[in-house]
């Protein structure tokens, strides 16, 4: 009999499918497909004004971060002559920076696994020829021939490589428009800043301070 229907759970047959369909639905609802259901136009427009409004929002505050990174290595040297070594160098000098009186932590591994890993060929290892291995603020100049690049030498080359700004101007995010910028070398005041070339056992230090 044609336009009959059957329940395969029942066995039972219909005169049509819509009887079939009657049967399904009083018998047997779980097999009845369930209809989806679609969010109103409007709550979807709410949902995506919301979601641009929360991307606008992430993108200004990560725009607004200052970005302290060092992109270029910013020192001069071609003023007076210079005595760079010809062979290589292992030295030591010292650093301490102070912050309103306040000493800031030179962390360890500045070269080897924190700022940047550069200059390779002049250290002979994984790391760049100027870091550090401890918190005292000594710097290790491990350099195999710095006269390939005498701005290695330089306290401007290790903040480059600490990835810290570093200029008569500024330390850090501490610039002098608002406080006093000085450095000192073995304890007299020096204004070469970021063009100083280290030498061995140099006891550096840098003071930001209110102006008197």
């Amino acid at each position: 009999m044609t336009g009959e229907a059957r329940c395969e759970d029942c066995d039972r047959t219909f005169k049509d499918s819509e009887g079939l369909a009657a049967h399904n639905k009083a018998k047997h609802p779980e097999k009845i497909p369930k209809e989806k259901k679609h969010l109103p136009i409007k709550k979807i427009r709410n949902w995506t004004i919301f979601i641009v409004i929360i991307g606008l929002i992430v993108w200004v505050v990560v725009a607004l971060i200052p970005d302290n990174n060092v992109k270029e290595l910013n020192v001069d040297i071609s003023g007076d002559p210079i005595d760079i070594p010809v062979g290589a160098v292992h030295w030591h000098p010292r650093l301490t920076i102070k912050i309103d009186g306040e000493r800031v932590t030179i962390p360890t591994n500045i070269g080897i696994s924190i700022g940047k890993i550069i200059d390779t060929h002049l250290s002979g290892m994984r790391m760049s020829p100027t870091h550090t291995h401890e918190t005292d603020g000594t710097i290790h100049l491990e350099n195999n021939n710095p006269s390939k690049k005498p701005e290695s030498l330089t306290l401007g080359y290790f903040f480059y490589v600490w990835d810290k700004q570093f200029n008569s101007s500024c330390i850090f995010e501490y610039c002098t428009d608002k406080e006093e910028l000085k450095m000192y070398v073995n304890g007299e005041e020096n204004l070469e800043f970021e063009n100083y070339i280290m030498k061995d056992k140099d006891e550096i230090l840098i003071e930001y301070t209110p102006r008197v």
